[in-house]
């Protein structure tokens, strides 16, 4: 996965990628045309890395399907992880009191949730966990660390006892209504901001923390200016990135706000939208920032 920069560019610039949606098509897994578009990147002394909405925890499997030379942006730019030894650089988690208002008013409504546990092993999850095989039956809150249910039909307020990496709250069938979020942005207030990553998922993010500061850091980090740094992603949690970035880009699949403020709209993630755009990068088809 980690590679390091392997020529000397005299201006390096950092690609940023998201994961869900821009790199990763459904339950993956990443193209291998994706996987070596990255690899070409590296290859020519330039800087790449992945910011994702995800956790440690829901990562970590797919470390082998990407190339990455940069630090790990992960739950919206509240963790970023060194990326070699995974080694925390950066954390801004969501308080315990923010997380128990957003966990009664969702168990009140009956929307299920998924918290990331600050320990970067451990999931609290709603139904069948995320390593289950297709097809198995749960019920209730599970427990699962390392890939292992070790405990289910819990009480979410029982479990989460401190701060969380990041807490997402799902909605309906019928998606994330306006009255969906400002529901959740009523009972948090200003002491975190609720976005979409996709239809149905809504996210809290705590204050300094989001895409674009995440890669505000991790360009500050590996010396590259605004300017030479480009955003891929699809969702609204992606517009911060997009508009700070010194180029934004949009994947075909993105939702409407998002393409709306992006420089250019590459192919949707099932055309391997993301090996297009950094062909076009290498080839210099893709100008900087002015």
């Amino acid at each position: 996965m980690v590679q390091p920069l392997r020529s000397i560019n005299p201006r390096p610039k950092l690609v940023v990628c998201d994961f869900d949606g821009t790199l990763l098509n459904g339950p993956g897994p990443v193209s291998p045309a994706v996987r070596q578009a990255m690899q070409d990147v590296v290859d020519a002394g330039h800087w790449i890395t992945v910011c994702t909405g995800r956790g440690y925890q829901l990562l970590k499997p797919f470390l082998g399907q990407f190339v990455v030379n940069a630090p790990l942006i992960c739950c919206n730019g509240a963790l970023i992880l060194e990326p070699d030894s995974l080694r925390p650089i950066f954390a801004a988690p969501t308080p315990l009191d923010v997380a128990h208002d957003a966990v009664r008013l969702a168990v009140t409504r009956g929307w299920r949730m998924l918290a990331y546990l600050a320990d970067m092993q451990t999931l609290l999850y709603y139904g069948y966990s995320p390593f289950d095989p297709p097809q198995t039956a749960r019920s209730g809150y599970q427990l699962v660390r390392d890939a292992e249910v070790v405990d289910e039909g819990l009480d979410p307020l029982t479990v989460i006892t401190g701060p969380l990496q990041k807490l997402m709250v799902l909605a309906p069938r019928s998606g994330a209504t306006p009255e969906f979020v400002s529901a959740i942005q009523g009972v948090v207030g200003d002491r975190a901001r609720v976005v979409l990553s996709s239809p149905r998922a809504a996210e809290l993010l705590v204050p300094g923390a989001s895409k674009a500061e995440g890669l505000k850091r991790v360009a500050r980090c590996v010396r590259v200016r605004r300017r030479d740094t480009i955003a891929i992603g699809d969702g609204d949690n992606d517009i911060d990135m997009l508009r700070w970035a010194g180029v934004g880009i949009a994947m075909g699949n993105a939702m409407p706000a998002a393409k709306a403020i992006a420089r250019w709209v590459a192919p949707p993630v099932d055309q391997d939208g993301v090996a297009a755009v950094l062909g076009r990068f290498l080839r210099g088809e893709i100008a900087s920032a002015t």
